[in-house]
């Protein structure tokens, strides 16, 4: 089996040739130990949207985020008639969602990262949201750019060598992250109906992009939104449904409406499993990081919801994969599928990207584990 072929069987619940294997990204450092093993060995190339996945599929991958997709843009540039407000500290920028990142060099790489939320009273988010986001019309891009993309897939990887992902705009983690935690909290609890529409707004163009790259050629879309702590989810499974599963049922819906065949897995850090009756109710095919620190058991999801959803995960990458041996990772990567592996249904990746902080040997190791002990009829 190629690994189109391979990733498509898992998630329909049939055993492939052997347990597929998912990796969100790989980090710099990591990336270049790759470069000096494998950098010169002969094979087909998979450069894809110019971001090379060579190394990936040299390594064992089957699939990554990085299918970049289109999106619908606004017909009026709302930051053009309200510019971003301009920080003061050096490497500090904020977007349009009213979070504020923070961009360093750390090992001689740039790194960003979330540095909180810049939105901390409510006046502040009524002005913020009619600024950019309320009464916001969208315009498709154009048949031929579609078209152009689509013959990109099909010369790049139509062939079935990697699976790169289309990503999904998320829904929850931007209006989260752009407010303090004790205004969203006030109105999640005093005004939940505002919180929902104001949600409605920021998700009207996650679904008119879901509706442009539903037309693409991807078999795999990925929606990547964390909401959730190493042991709860930030929001009660209540209100999630009520608020957010609306929207991702729509988005969800978009690609579903083009093609059952095309499958949606969603993302997210943390114990999200208090999350899955409402993300089986949208439409999800499947569900990706199972951190195994935040809870995750891997045996009970797929006991509970390994019917109904394709588990992909669960690799540690706090403690097995920066501190552990290479005989650690066989033994739990073998332990994983035995665990999820049977009938189908699982993928095994780490539970984020693989860090710089990983050890390159643990690496390797997984994926060697998964050629031992993923073969199928497996022997785990």
């Amino acid at each position: 089996m190629n690994s189109k072929e391979r990733v498509l069987a898992a998630f329909d619940h049939e055993e492939p040739d052997r347990v597929p294997i998912f990796v969100q990204s790989i980090m710099p450092v990591f990336y270049s130990r790759m470069e000096q093993l494998w950098a010169e060995e002969e094979d087909i190339d998979v450069i894809f949207l110019g971001k090379d996945f060579t190394l990936y599929k040299r390594m064992g991958f089957d699939m990554s985020w990085g299918g970049a997709g289109l999106g619908a843009s606004p017909a009026v540039n709302r930051i053009d008639e309200h510019p971003l407000p301009a920080m003061k500290e050096p490497g500090v920028t904020i977007d349009i969602t009213g979070r504020l990142h923070k961009t360093t060099v750390m090992n001689g790489h740039p790194y960003t990262w979330y540095l909180g939320p810049y939105l901390a009273t409510e006046e502040a988010v009524d002005e913020w949201y009619e600024n950019y986001f309320f009464g916001v019309e969208f315009v498709p891009p154009s048949d031929d750019i579609v078209k152009n993309l689509n013959d990109h897939i099909k010369q790049t990887v139509g062939d079935g060598r990697f699976v790169p992902t289309c990503g999904l705009r998320g829904v929850f983690e931007g209006v989260f992250e752009g407010m303090t935690p004790q205004l969203f909290s006030r109105l999640l609890i005093k005004k939940p109906q505002k919180l929902k529409r104001i949600y409605e707004a920021y998700a009207a163009q996650s679904i008119e992009n879901a509706k442009v790259v539903a037309r693409l050629d991807y078999d795999v879309y990925n929606l990547a939104d964390d909401q959730a702590y190493k042991g709860s989810t930030y929001i009660s499974p209540k209100a999630h449904r009520e608020i957010i599963i609306p929207l991702y049922k729509r988005i969800v819906g978009e690609i579903h409406k083009v093609s059952k065949e095309k499958r949606v897995f969603f993302h997210s850090d943390g114990f999200t499993e208090p999350l899955f009756p409402g993300l089986i109710e949208a439409g999800f095919d499947g569900v990706e990081s199972l951190e195994p620190g935040a809870g995750m058991d891997l045996k009970h999801l797929k006991e509970a919801y390994g019917g109904k959803l394709t588990l992909i995960g669960n690799v540690d990458c706090s403690r097995l994969l920066p501190f552990g041996t290479p005989a650690d990772v066989e033994a739990a990567v073998k332990q994983m599928i035995r665990d999820a592996g049977h009938g189908g249904g699982y993928i095994v990746s780490p539970c984020t990207d693989l860090t710089d902080s990983c050890k390159f040997e643990n690496g390797v190791a997984m994926v060697e584990a998964v050629r031992k002990w993923g073969q199928y009829p497996l022997k785990a």
